[in-house]
């Protein structure tokens, strides 16, 4: 899969936590094979200023106590604008953490930051990212979005991709490879020289085929179906 970039922002008025966390958050991407690009901001107003300017990030790393505009009250303006990057919280005010759930926080750290709660975080935003994101594809002469997560199957079609979603097909000017590395590697699986499945929609695995939830099948490879039912159970354990 080509690997996409992992936009996050961190916002700390204090420069050594903020650098820490920047540098925490670095280290922790690159050993799990996520390409981080990290923007750094010292006051809230600058990273809403940044936003609202079109810039977009990902994942937030907001520490709660700032001056001026404060961590949760950024958070409830971006929020109030639909904005769907994923929000974790880093304070030493446990006390705030409660009002989380009103932005719909993914987590809440204390500090001093505990480095294996930071990479459980990074982790599970960078997981919701990817199954969230949408694709712009070329379909019929003009570009589409769709959900990876929309996707039941992608059939080679000659030269193009024909996309299964749910009650719909289209053919997408990709070759199989070009699609694949746009997609989340971890929730597909090349099943066939001529298919690539969503786990998502997954019911069953039989001997030379693969059962949807939707009863649809999609064939597998004699070759193929070892590295299948391994996938299979790697993706069980995530």
């Amino acid at each position: 899969m080509k690997k996409q970039l992992f936009d996050i922002a961190v916002c700390d008025d204090v420069q050594t936590d903020r650098e820490e966390t920047a540098q925490l958050t670095e280290e922790i991407c690159k050993a799990e094979g996520i390409i981080p690009r990290i923007a750094r901001f010292e006051r809230a107003e600058a990273l809403l200023e940044a936003i609202q300017g079109g810039e977009h990030f990902a994942l937030l790393l907001i520490d709660v106590l700032l001056p001026g505009l404060d961590g949760m009250e950024l958070a409830r303006v971006l929020r109030g604008q639909n904005e769907q990057a994923s929000i974790v919280f880093i304070s030493c005010n446990r006390e705030m953490a409660l009002q989380g759930y009103e932005v719909s926080a993914a987590r809440y750290l204390a500090k001093p930051l505990d480095p294996e709660k930071l990479k459980e975080a990074i982790l599970f935003c960078y997981g919701q990212y990817q199954k969230e994101r949408e694709l712009l594809l070329p379909v019929g002469g003009s570009m589409r979005r769709i959900a990876p997560r929309d996707i039941y199957y992608v059939e080679i079609m000659g030269r193009k991709c024909r996309i299964r979603l749910e009650q719909e097909e289209c053919d997408v000017s990709l070759s199989m490879s070009e699609l694949e590395e746009l997609l989340p590697e971890h929730d597909f699986i090349r099943c066939h020289q001529s298919f690539l499945v969503n786990w998502h929609h997954v019911q069953s695995l039989r001997t030379d085929a693969i059962e949807l939830t939707d009863k649809r099948m999609v064939p597998v490879s004699k070759h193929r179906v070892k590295q299948v039912r391994q996938a299979f159970v790697d993706y069980m354990k995530m």
